[in-house]
């Protein structure tokens, strides 16, 4: 990565930022250069209003585009000059009809909703005798109370002592009991103790549309509903129609009016003189000849772009294929790492499947997690956190299958006879020593690769002792594994154990002795190759829960029909359980391990992502 300055004229400000938006290599920073800090385009509150305008028109339409529809499959439309574009857009009506739609579309779903809520209170007083036109009374001020079956025997006495002051109309419905109260307006103290009471709920009868009796209010309510609902459907039926027709186009000027608002407002981190500007930024060293060409030709070669030296840390670029990219958005979540030191990402994606598939290890759970991370993937948006560890998910998913595989294991049943005649692979429980030491090696590995890494940010930042540490604690690592498989297993002769004892401690020292930072994490040099025999663990507990569910729960119709039917959901819902145990404790253990026993040998993070002053267009294309 190489920073630049670009120094050009003011009056060639525009193209020159069109062109640099077009190209998309440039990270554009806030320059330091002490001279007056420029300004954004005199076009940017009026481009602002409108795409928030269109943006509102957009968000409306898409809820009412179609299935199968061809939005954004179309002729791309050529950028429009600013001008002629801001008329466009100030003009189209669609967007006007659109948003007005809208406003009277959630006008009648609100209104339509009040109407419900009244149509079931005016239901409460059909055959009460009340005529809701004559409650209208400068002395007098009217209630109405729901009673729940169980509070009516309670209410009674306060009923009874109402009478003596108040006007009380009773009527029994389905559930309950009205009462409708009327009384002066200085007793409002009796309607409040009653209004309080437990189980007694006051009813709301003070809408308009009680105007006469609840006959009549009701037959209102009814026509008035089905008018709006006419109406709603009408408007619903517009915004489909618009979707349908306009979409595609009110996106297309959206797209320009978002291209020429970013144009607008980058200026903003420029630096300018009275007839000049400077523009700074971060740009891959690779790709400046072509940013120089294509500015001298727009310019004419009046400009000048320098490379720039100021001990600045460069932002970090990342350039994955495409299917790994979810990976990145968490590393993105957890920490992006510094341009100036090794990206584990590569490791991670391969690690953190192998860790997931071998902690879970059945084709059957394999299958049902792949479908549930597919599930979520479809339902969360694209650039969410969500979206991308469903997808790490999905992949690390087809490890569990192929571990499944190689461990014979289909909910816990062995089927690789059938499919492959004659492979049985790898026997969890007859082979724990050998899982186990093999998990621990892996841990040991992967510890290594991370002490290397250390090695080599330490050396490139300069810390020489703090590197040479690193690799008296790989030393430590190697020669502590040969010693203990040694003594404890017999895998090595006394003569190398002894000798790769002795080297461990030497290689202990040496490493205390050159850092004391290093020295700190001498002890985790043991504890975290050994955190790696989880994944043995929990693979183990997975397969034996699974194997205890076939052997105690498999269903058989020997025993009859409903032994059979307990059994099965029994069955069905202990693998369930286990499945998400063991889908839960993979995700978990395997980022663990990667984060924490991994990442914590060398890595620093917090790196800042470049990104180039660029807008993807979908719609439109430039001039």
């Amino acid at each position: 990565m190489q920073k630049i300055r670009i120094v050009g004229l003011q009056s060639q400000k525009g193209r020159i930022i069109a062109e640099l938006h077009r190209l998309g290599v440039i990270d554009i920073r806030k320059s330091a250069l002490s001279i007056e800090d420029d300004k954004p385009g005199e076009s940017l509150p009026s481009v602002s209003e409108l795409v928030v305008r269109y943006n509102s028109a957009i968000s409306i339409l898409s809820k009412h585009m179609k299935k199968g529809s061809q939005a954004g499959h179309h002729a791309k439309e050529k950028q429009s000059q600013l001008e002629p574009l801001m008329k466009t857009a100030s003009r189209l009506q669609a967007v006007n009809d659109t948003i007005a739609l809208d406003e009277r579309k959630t006008a009648l779903e609100g209104d339509i909703s009040r109407l419900d809520t009244e149509t079931k209170t005016i239901t409460l007083f059909l055959d009460s005798g009340i005529d809701f036109s004559q409650l209208r009374s400068e002395t007098l001020d009217f209630a109405a109370f729901l009673l729940s079956r169980g509070t009516r025997g309670k209410a009674q006495k306060h009923i009874a002592a109402m009478r003596h002051n108040c006007e009380v109309i009773e009527n029994r419905v389905k559930g309950g009991l009205v009462v409708f109260v009327a009384y002066k307006k200085d007793e409002v103290s009796t309607i409040d103790e009653f209004a309080h009471l437990n189980g007694v709920k006051e009813i709301d009868i003070s809408s308009e549309r009680f105007d006469s009796t609840p006959e009549k209010v009701l037959a209102e309510l009814s026509k008035t509903r089905k008018e709006e609902e006419l109406e709603l459907k009408s408007a619903v039926a517009k915004l489909e129609e618009h979707a349908a027709k306009d979409y595609n186009h009110i996106a297309s000027v959206l797209e320009m009016l978002s291209v020429e608002a970013e144009r607008a407002s980058v200026s903003i981190s420029f630096k300018r003189t009275e007839s000049t500007f400077a523009a700074e930024g971060w740009i891959e060293k690779k790709k400046l000849p072509e940013v120089s060409a294509q500015v001298s030709r727009v310019t004419g070669d009046h400009f000048v772009i320098e490379e720039l030296e100021d001990g600045e840390l460069a932002p970090t670029l990342v350039s994955r294929p495409r299917f790994f990219r979810p990976f990145d958005n968490l590393m993105e979540f957890f920490s992006l790492p510094r341009s100036d030191e090794l990206d584990p990402t590569w490791i991670f994606i391969i690690a953190f499947p192998i860790f997931y598939g071998l902690m879970v290890s059945d084709v059957g759970y394999g299958i049902a997690s792949f479908v549930f991370a597919w599930l979520i993937a479809a339902k969360t948006e694209p650039d969410s956190l969500m979206n991308s560890v469903a997808k790490i998910w999905q992949i690390s998913s087809v490890a569990i299958i192929v571990f499944g595989f190689l461990s014979n294991q289909y909910f816990g049943f062995g089927l690789n006879q059938y499919l492959v005649p004659g492979f049985t692979g790898f026997d969890w429980l007859k082979n724990t020593p050998i899982i186990l030491a093999a998990t621990v090696i892996f841990g040991i590995a992967q510890v290594v690769v991370g002490l290397l890494f250390g090695f080599v940010n330490s050396n490139s930042h300069g810390h020489r002792k703090l590197a040479f540490a690193r690799l008296t604690s790989i030393a430590a690592v190697v020669t502590g594994t040969v010693a203990v498989g040694g003594a404890l297993f017999g895998l090595f002769s006394p003569a190398i154990t002894d000798v790769a004892a002795g080297l461990g401690i030497l290689s202990v020292v040496a490493t205390v002795a050159l850092s004391g930072i290093e020295a700190t994490e001498v002890v985790s040099l043991i504890s975290h190759p050994l955190s790696y025999a989880r994944i043995m663990g929990f693979g183990l507990a997975s397969v034996i829960l699974a194997l205890l569910i076939d052997k105690t729960f498999t269903p058989s119709l020997a025993a009859g029909i409903l032994p059979f039917l307990l059994t099965s959901v029994i069955f069905i819902l202990l693998h369930f359980v286990n499945m998400i145990l063991g889908i839960f404790e993979g995700l978990v253990q395997g980022a663990r391990l990667n984060f924490v026993e991994f990442f914590s040998k060398f890595y620093t993070g917090g790196g800042v992502k470049f990104k180039p002053f660029f807008y993807r267009r979908r719609y439109t294309k430039e001039v």
